[in-house]
């Protein structure tokens, strides 16, 4: 009679153990770069909206606010129609940033210094010219273990900025 092949009890319980551990340490190395990630995206999306509210701003010819709802980790372009009230605004579009990333300043200082409207939600108007008229500033984020910042300026345009440790530098 002929002896069958196979593996033993042991051996199936050491290459289940190798494999776990392999696992383990796969998603342990992982999760730091997810976070990165969402917050590249995170970073994209806030670019994004200030360019869209610039350009709603020039196609409607009248001021248009970027919002961050710090609190929510919400941002938002709002069409104001007439600057003297705010029950006739009209939300254009929306997005919430990923559960990974943050508001936080590397150096401890203030994460969005855009204009304050209320508790944790901060604005930026843009007039019918691309211009900023109120809420030039700072937007910075972390994800993972890395930060990044814009400054929006009050001619319109926008810096991305990386912290490499000890500064920030130019590009993402």
């Amino acid at each position: 009679m002929r002896q069958q092949g196979g593996f033993s009890l042991v051996e199936m319980v050491i290459v289940m153990v190798l494999a776990g551990l392999l696992i383990t340490a796969s998603v342990v190395y992982a999760l730091p770069w997810f976070g990165r990630e969402d917050m590249r995206g995170a970073v994209y999306d806030v670019q994004t909206y200030l360019q869209l509210t610039k350009i709603q701003a020039v196609t409607r010819n009248r001021s248009c606010q970027f919002r961050v709802d710090a609190g929510n980790r919400r941002l938002s372009v709002v069409d104001l129609n007439d600057i003297s009230t705010s029950s006739d605004d009209v939300e254009l579009s929306t997005v919430t940033l990923p559960s990974t990333v943050s508001f936080a300043d590397p150096s401890g200082g203030t994460p969005i210094t855009l204009a304050l409207i209320s508790g944790t939600t901060y604005q930026a108007t843009f007039d019918s010219d691309g211009s900023v008229s109120a809420g030039a500033g700072v937007v910075s984020l972390v994800g993972g273990s890395k930060y990044s910042r814009l400054t929006l300026f009050a001619a319109g345009g926008m810096r991305t900025e990386t912290w490499d440790g000890s500064a920030w530098r130019t590009g993402t």
